[in-house]
């Protein structure tokens, strides 16, 4: 699931002037275009990206041809492979803690149908990110859920998802020296750790502190007046004032998900921390599958360079750049480069390639179910009709 705010935007192109209804329209059509090519240009941009580093790069890394990485991941015995769908399978019902916690009324159930419907639709679309959470709303309102609820869901269940990756060096780190990990990991994760902190202090701080989200959102209302201005200077007209400004939002939302958060933090806290556990036994549970024979200590250094790679969003869910990356890591380890790239392959097709298919399906089944209450309803209310 993705950060999008929904229904929280502002709006950057409300022009003061009047002009008339067609300049109007064409104006609007233009830039909705020109967004929309810019969009689906990146995306395309991103699915050549995974195409190059997964086809080219990766066996480059890796120092062995598809056929070997092929190979390996065909020797791993059916019996295994469901053992670890079963090991993804938990790791998913162990994030229903956090999403559960995040939406108060919200069953495990359901919260995985969001998780796994939002997953599918981001993985596969250009704009996947707030498509899969424009989804999210949609089912959530078929459910009671109103729009402010599922704002404040959003933005706590993407904040303690991006805070459970960027704490992860901070909790590694004593671990990769008890295990004797070579220097230069130890330099990158300490460096990370003391950025990592740096972050999260700064996400309580905002959290907490009414002054510092109004401070976040004025500087946020510095760059939209900016880009405004920008835009009136490059010939799109003349704008007016935004009359809901981001420091009003931000303020609004400090106070709307303070509550939340300060009778929640734990439960949000420990479902991740599981979440984040299972995913990691998950990676232990690959390499050893497919031969590879790592240390803790190796796996646990590949596991914080993927959790943290997969916030990039340089390529669709971090598809080639995370392959390539950990690969390269653990060949510079001494892992074994053949059953090294098949581990990392494999994990990531459990855990991002996986969820297409099964949220896909899952989808499919909610829709039906939907129609078919539809149906129901109208059928009924024919017959009451008739019956009057």
């Amino acid at each position: 699931m993705s950060g999008h705010l929904g229904d929280m935007t502002v709006a950057l192109d409300v022009p003061t002037a009047r002009p008339t209804g067609a300049a109007v329209s064409v104006r609007s059509v233009a830039r909705r275009s020109a967004s929309a090519v810019l969009r689906h240009g990146r995306f395309a941009l991103g699915v050549a990206g995974t195409v190059v580093l997964l086809a080219v790069v990766l066996p480059a890394v890796a120092g062995i041809p598809w056929s070997g990485i092929v190979a390996t991941l065909t020797s791993v015995p059916p019996l295994v492979m469901v053992g670890l769908v079963g090991l993804w399978a938990v790791g998913l019902a162990l994030h229903t803690i956090a999403l559960t916690a995040a939406l108060p009324g919200l069953s495990a159930w359901r919260a995985a149908s969001l998780s796994l419907t939002g997953s599918a639709v981001a993985n596969v679309l250009p704009v996947g990110g707030a498509a899969g959470v424009a989804l999210n709303y949609k089912m959530a309102r078929t459910w009671g859920f109103d729009a402010r609820a599922m704002t404040r869901f959003t933005v706590v269940s993407n904040v303690w998802d991006v805070l459970a990756k960027v704490a992860l060096p901070v909790v590694a780190l004593p671990l990769l020296v008890a295990a004797g990990i070579g220097a230069q990991p130890l330099l990158v994760t300490g460096v990370t750790a003391v950025v990592a902190t740096l972050v999260l202090a700064a996400v309580a701080v905002v959290l907490v502190r009414p002054a510092a989200a109004a401070a976040v959102g004025r500087a946020m209302d510095r760059v939209v007046a900016r880009v405004r201005r920008r835009g009136a200077t490059a010939g799109v007209g003349e704008v007016a004032p935004v009359p809901v400004t981001w420091e009003l939002r931000m303020a609004e939302l400090q106070a709307d998900t303070l509550d939340l958060v300060r009778h929640r933090w734990g439960r949000l806290s420990l479902g991740m921390a599981l979440y984040t556990s299972a995913l990691l036994a998950l990676m232990v549970a690959c390499f050893a599958a497919t031969g590879a024979g790592l240390p803790l200590g190796v796996v646990l250094t590949a596991f914080v360079l993927e959790r943290l790679l997969t916030l990039a969003g340089l390529t669709p869910g971090g598809a080639g750049l995370v392959e390539v990356a950990v690969t390269g890591l653990l060949v510079s380890l001494g892992a074994a480069a053949g059953t090294a790239a098949a581990g990392i392959l494999l994990y990531r097709a459990l855990t991002m390639a996986l969820e297409v298919p099964v949220g896909g399906t899952w989808l499919l089944a909610w829709v039906s179910l939907r129609l078919r209450g539809q149906r129901r309803t109208a059928a009924l209310g024919a017959a009451v009709g008739i019956e009057a």
